[in-house]
């Protein structure tokens, strides 16, 4: 069962939305606060408490009995080693401490932002929604912001903070991580699967979280922070461990809020780019943070927040959740089931999709479409025609129902202020052109042996980052253009070298195929195939792009400025598959490889190519997280084999399979709108 359907917002959706900085708005920190309760229990513990329950819980018990071996030494040494754990990751609780930190956090916004917008109906409706049963909260992740805000928010509309897990670059900053602590936060490594005393320790405090404590969970369903501020897949570890209770018979149901996130301009930006192309990041200390935020000039526009309808986890799975087959033995003896997991990935997809759905889509994202889209072509970009652009794509995606922050009245304001906070990428210039800013970086103080991968010149990234800036704008559109352009693109292929029909069950093939490639990039929910491709054929249809099917199922396909729309997102992460590919294929094709070998070769080789300014070459294939979902991608398709070698993953090539991807790959980019990118590159002087 998929909730997706029943939370689509409404086309007047963003007139919901109350901005938290006007007026008398502007949320009271001083205010007696007497939250709700998202679980209301009998008896509430406190966080020391909940840390003693899950020392004496019987998973515990029985793990330290199976790893003492009857040592009473041993047993004594491995119980404090599970109190050190606790209290490594126990969260706490200080309402000074949240009052104090909300202020703060008030007084930045107010210094960085045009806005924060909250819709507030949402909000409501989880708050009608809450208090019988346990709750997690999932939001999407594009900045470290995201947790803060989120308390903030809680505590402005009165919603008990939750327990937040938070990685452990936090825990180490000095003052910073107890700050935190006390604001709820909990602790978790990112790496503990070969620490089994660690893992039982960790996967205890979930349990009680979920069964015993009272505020709900929150925690980021991707994963990590999206360094290309597009949709990541879906990570289950947490998520099992938060359902497993469900499961197992120890709680009626569990309340999943969907969260969304969205900025104009995320505070990390400049470290996301240098992130994505292997700058190593620089480690995270309270000091650099203060210095960050007292020096901070630039203004990072609106926040958009809104909670998605809740899950009951129970209806979302109806008649799948058996919970009978966990009756003949304690809980804390068993593990999920492969289809139990099965179901929760299947829900894990729904929750990402619900986040995108609300995700709040800017002037900035349509201008770095539509700037990229003429860029493509070979043309230049006036503001005029900048601003009409932006009104077509406005459009094209509240047509399909996403919630676009553009005032169709006031488009020439709208754009000039969203120029005016994205200055550092385009400007205009004195003719009324619309041109990419040059940037000032300089490597010097960058350790060169320190890159994740290649260590790119200085020239490249002068020459690269304008249009990785665009692009990383571009990707929030991917959830509403990926699935569009995948289906126009396999019509252009189907119907190439003068054919103008062919048949549904034709393109239906075709599109499966490609969207299988590019499941984990787009975050394709590959259950749904069928359905999306329906939608985008009936869209396409009402653009004329499509004809209605003929007696004999055929259509026929017109080409029309609509695909160079949807096809400029997608375009840079087909080339990327392509460079890939190719480079398994000629520099691997016989021999192993780690990840990092086929990263920095690839990046050498797409360093090569776009200074020599050959075809099918997009400065975005440098990005490390295309590079690396791509090589997942060819080991799920059986065209890479991954094996263990000691402490080394190794991967091996399957020619047959690789070069049957390459070649229709190749085809593909040969029908993308950018023939002329290396030449606006160079005629740009970039």
């Amino acid at each position: 069962m998929s909730q997706t359907d029943n939370d689509k917002p409404p086309m007047d959706y963003l007139q919901q939305y109350q901005n938290l900085l006007l007026g008398n708005r502007l949320p009271n920190l001083r205010k007696k606060w007497d939250p709700l309760i998202p679980c209301r229990k009998d008896r509430y513990l406190t966080p020391e408490q909940l840390k003693q329950l899950v020392a004496r819980s019987p998973r515990i018990l029985k793990v330290l009995d199976e790893m003492s071996e009857n040592d009473k030494k041993k047993r004594k040494q491995l119980t404090v080693a599970v109190q050190q754990m606790l209290d490594e990751i126990g969260l706490a609780r200080s309402l000074p401490v949240i009052r104090w930190l909300g202020i703060c956090i008030q007084s930045t916004i107010k210094k960085i932002c045009t806005g924060v917008y909250v819709n507030e109906s949402s909000i409501e409706n989880v708050k009608r929604k809450v208090g019988s049963h346990p709750v997690l909260y999932l939001p999407s992740h594009r900045s470290y912001a995201d947790f803060i805000l989120m308390s903030y928010l809680c505590f402005t509309y009165d919603l008990e903070i939750p327990g937040i897990a938070a990685g452990m670059d936090f825990h180490g900053m000095v003052g910073m991580g107890n700050m935190l602590r006390k604001t709820g936060a909990f602790f978790m490594r990112r790496t503990f699967a070969t620490d089994k005393l660690y893992w039982y320790v960790f996967k205890e405090y979930m349990h009680a979280l979920v069964t015993a404590y009272h505020t709900g969970i929150e925690f980021f369903i991707e994963g990590t922070r999206s360094r290309s501020c597009k949709a990541l897949p879906p990570k289950i570890g947490l998520l099992s461990m938060a359902l497993e209770p469900l499961f197992m018979g120890e709680v009626p149901d569990i309340t999943i809020v969907p969260v969304s996130i969205s900025y104009e301009r995320p505070l990390e930006e400049q470290l996301f780019v240098y992130e994505l192309l292997g700058v190593p990041k620089p480690k995270e200390s309270t000091m650099g943070l203060i210095k960050s935020v007292l020096t901070i000039e630039d203004r990072y526009g609106s926040m958009f927040f809104d909670f998605g309808t809740p899950i009951s986890v129970k209806e979302y799975f109806g008649d799948s959740l058996n919970r009978f087959q966990h009756a003949l033995e304690p809980a804390h003896v068993q593990n999920l089931t492969r289809n139990e997991l099965a179901l929760i990935y299947d829900l894990a997809h729904d929750v990402v999709n619900c986040q995108q759905r609300r995700i709040v889509i800017n002037c900035f994202n349509l201008i770095a479409i539509y700037y990229s889209y003429r860029m493509y072509l070979g043309e230049g970009t006036t503001f005029d025609q900048l601003c009409e652009g932006v009104l077509i794509l406005a459009g094209l995606l509240r047509r399909q129902e996403a919630v676009v922050a553009v005032d169709a009245s006031k488009i020439r304001d709208v754009v000039k202020e969203s120029l005016r906070i994205h200055c550092n990428i385009l400007k205009i210039d004195k003719d009324d052109r619309v041109i990419l800013e040059k940037p000032r970086i300089s490597l010097r103080d960058v350790n060169r042996l320190k890159f994740k991968a290649h260590a790119l010149t200085e020239d490249t990234m002068k020459n690269t980052l304008p249009i990785i800036y665009l692009q990383i704008y571009i990707n929030p559109c991917l959830f509403w253009c990926s699935s569009v352009a995948i289906t126009i693109l396999c019509a252009q292929h189907l119907t190439d070298k003068g054919r103008k029909r062919t048949s549904m069950a034709k393109l239906l093939q075709s599109v499966e195929k490609l969207r299988l490639i590019f499941a984990n990039e787009f975050v394709f929910y590959t259950v749904n195939d069928e359905r999306d491709f329906a939608k985008d054929v009936q869209l396409l249809k009402n653009y004329n792009v499509f004809s209605d099917e003929d007696a004999q199922g055929e259509i026929s396909y017109q080409p029309s400025t609509v695909d160079g729309y949807y096809l400029t997102p997608v375009a840079p992460f087909i080339c990327c598959y392509l460079q890939v590919t190719q480079v398994i294929d000629t520099k691997f094709p016989s021999s192993g490889f780690s990840e990092k070998e086929l990263f920095a070769t690839t990046q050498e080789h797409i360093e090569e190519a776009l200074m020599s300014h050959k075809p099918f070459t997009h400065p975005y294939c440098l990005s490390l997280d295309s590079l690396s979902i791509a090589l997942n991608s060819l080991n799920s398709l059986g065209c890479v084999t991954k094996a263990k070698n000691s402490d080394l993953t190794v991967y091996t090539a399957n020619t047959d399979s690789i070069r049957e991807i390459r070649r229709l790959l190749f085809d593909y980019c040969q029908l993308l709108p950018f023939n002329y990118l290396m030449d606006y590159m160079v005629s740009s002087k970039l």
